[in-house]
């Protein structure tokens, strides 16, 4: 009857409502970590891991239904991230066939002006591993720069979440350590790079799940954000746990990097200082950094040689600073370089670190996907 259309109509329309505030209710309040400095922790990680599932689902549910964008995020909390889905990585050795592969990042993601590009110059019979899906973009490659192998992951990201620090064991101050590439597996990394070895220094400032753990300001420190941004501190600017908090609170950091220095801000070098204590900076060495190179875009890079072939030459810091900047890096920084400096993509390792092998570390960054298991 038309009475019961009506009614059919009403309350699909008030279905739909419900779903459309309580979404819009999620991505205003969802997916933004409480202050970990204040409440019951333990309650605020149950609140927030029932937050993203509800967000996840929510998106998904109203997927075609309303013309209001997806968000997949998270939990810092949740060790391990969403397996990716197999299906979604792929090489080549031809950059030009990357064309469709861009194509639809952008589609996906918005992604515009990449670092690699379908004419770029891979090192020698190199291979490209890639990714893909709604809320993450990874291209791994190599290239010859002044006589150095640099191993370059470009990665997009739909949300900050997926931009993640694992420790070993998974618990702060573990005196596990692993190779890079078994961590990036045991976590469900897309593409990874070792951290900053903060097990094996008391140097910077080490934030942790937003809490200061220590404070020893002889080293330039990197706060990561809950918007993926990087804040920068320079060595003696902050001394004491006291104010490093503050400074972590509220500015919402989720966690630091303490190695360095400070190569690129605001898209300048930034001078290297002679004495620096990490990193050997004036000597010619294996490097590592990451790079912020716009919103949710990042760059993870490694610079080795190649004995194999011939090729021992290593950069100065200075010298690896202006190859960065001249990546079009916003941000980039510093982290453990010699035989710590790893790059792995889909478990696999994709650099050669130095002696050959991998050494044992306490921790590395990763990029993961936000979506459910195998996306």
């Amino acid at each position: 009857s038309f009475l019961g259309f009506l009614l059919t109509m009403v309350f699909g329309a008030g279905a739909v409502w419900f779903c459309a505030m309580a979404l819009n209710w999620g991505l205003t309040h969802v997916g933004v970590p409480g202050n970990t400095a204040q409440g019951n922790a333990m309650e605020l990680g149950i609140m927030d891991r029932f937050d993203m599932q509800m967000t996840n689902q929510i998106s998904s549910a109203l997927d075609g239904v309303l013309s209001i964008e997806k968000v997949y995020w998270l939990n810092d909390d949740d060790q391990i991230a969403p397996e990716p889905n197999p299906d979604n990585f792929g090489t080549t050795r031809d950059p030009s066939s990357m064309a469709s592969f861009l194509a639809e990042a952008k589609k996906l993601l918005g992604v515009e002006n990449t670092l690699f590009n379908t004419n770029v110059q891979l090192y020698l019979d190199s291979e490209i591993t890639y990714y893909l899906d709604e809320t993450i973009m990874v291209i791994t490659w190599k290239q010859l720069i002044d006589g150095t192998v640099y191993t370059l992951s470009e990665v997009k990201i739909a949300h900050p979440s997926q931009f993640r620090r694992f420790l070993a064991d998974g618990t702060y101050g573990s005196d596990k350590q692993y190779t890079t590439t078994q961590m990036a597996a045991t976590v469900n990394a897309v593409t990874a790079s070792s951290g900053d070895f903060y097990k094996f220094r008391t140097y910077g400032i080490k934030v942790y799940d937003g809490q200061v753990m220590s404070v020893h300001s002889v080293v330039d420190t990197c706060f990561i954000t809950e918007d993926g941004d990087f804040l920068f501190s320079y060595r003696g600017e902050i001394t004491d746990k006291e104010t490093a908090q503050q400074f972590v609170d509220e500015n919402n950091v989720r966690f630091s990097l303490a190695f360095g220095p400070v190569l690129v801000d605001n898209h300048e070098c930034v001078p290297v200082p002679g004495n620096y204590t990490l990193g050997e900076v004036k000597d010619h060495y294996p490097r590592a950094a990451i790079c912020k190179m716009g919103d949710l875009h990042y760059l993870m890079v490694a610079a080795n040689q190649d004995p194999d072939r011939g090729l021992r030459a290593v950069p100065t810091m200075a010298a690896f600073a202006q190859v960065l900047q001249g990546f079009g890096a916003e941000k980039a920084y510093a982290l453990d370089g010699g035989q710590t400096a790893v790059i792995v993509t889909n478990d696999k390792l994709i650099n050669r670190p130095s002696y050959g092998y991998q050494r044992l570390i306490s921790d590395i960054i990763y990029f993961a996907t936000a979506l459910p298991d195998g996306g």
